[in-house]
């Protein structure tokens, strides 16, 4: 077993040596698709991340109106502590709030600069025992004398899902037919080897040789340039990643993204087990036609 295994490596190796230019453009082609394969996963992997936290985050921002006493501040906290679906009710001074804005940004630019006058109002967050209830508890609120405004972000959440689903099937209509595409293109290159080394693979099966073995040095070439394509494209995954993670992170901190190297051990782990697949399915198809005929 282990003197065979040793002769279609042997072989895959002396054929992928052979075929020279074709053998690296075909490395290079899986690259690119391996590498937009990995990116689609870490876009949905990221936009999912985002939903949850948003859903997880899930509250209805109350803007009072201006000058109302303490006492009319407090009556209006009892009216929203009674609303049906109100977990908890927070105030938010429009000091405080305006101040935790100004850090938000002050590494960026100085608010002070531009904006004379606190421009936001006394808010009250009401964090909601269910996302089913936000909308309906939002349209309370508005009823409730005082009240300016009412925000919340339940619609824009559910148009976002309604663009991610279809940024996913798109998604995964393309990767499926860039997958399909990249591995015509295996099969045809390691085809070009079996078509050249037809006499030989006629020779062996006179002597005896079976199907499994014939296939075996095209498989693990299959698997060579699977593999080799995977690797080129983790690197570039992983450093192109890196690099766009940081850049985000450091212009909107707030944003959840995906920096968890499980979570991105795990893509990278699912690139290059495509890439051997590819390259193993590849291996097999291109040798079966030829077997099948003789």
């Amino acid at each position: 077993m282990f003197k065979n295994l040793e002769f279609f490596v042997v072989e895959a190796f002396t054929s992928f040596r052979r075929s020279g230019l074709m053998s690296m453009i075909t490395v290079g082609i899986i690259t690119i698709s391996l590498t937009i394969f990995g990116f689609f996963l870490l876009l949905v992997l990221n936009t999912g991340n985002i939903i949850g936290e948003i859903s997880a985050k899930m509250d209805v921002s109350v803007y009072i109106q201006k000058n109302l006493s303490d006492s009319e501040i407090a009556a209006f906290r009892s009216q929203l502590v009674s609303l049906p679906g109100v977990e908890k009710v927070t105030f938010v001074p429009k000091n405080e709030a305006w101040r935790d804005f100004k850090e938000k940004f002050a590494a960026r630019f100085s608010l002070d600069d531009v904006v004379e006058d606190n421009p936001l109002p006394n808010t009250f967050s009401l964090e909601i025992r269910s996302t089913d209830l936000v909308e309906k508890t939002a349209r309370m609120a508005k009823q409730v004398d005082g009240v300016d405004d009412v925000r919340y972000s339940g619609s824009y959440l559910e148009n976002t899902k309604i663009l991610v689903d279809a940024m996913r099937i798109g998604g995964f209509i393309f990767v499926l037919l860039l997958t399909f595409a990249t591995l015509l293109i295996v099969v045809n290159t390691i085809r070009l080897t079996v078509l050249a080394r037809e006499t030989e693979i006629s020779i062996m099966r006179l002597v005896g040789a079976t199907n499994s073995f014939i296939r075996g040095p095209f498989i693990i070439e299959g698997i060579l340039i699977g593999v080799l394509g995977g690797a080129f494209a983790i690197l570039i995954l992983k450093f192109s990643y890196d690099a766009i993670a940081a850049r985000i992170l450091s212009a909107l901190p707030f944003l959840p993204v995906v920096v968890d190297k499980k979570q991105l051990s795990t893509i990278y782990i699912m690139v290059s087990a495509l890439g051997m697949f590819l390259g193993m399915l590849g291996g097999y198809i291109s040798v079966s036609k030829l077997l099948k005929e003789k």
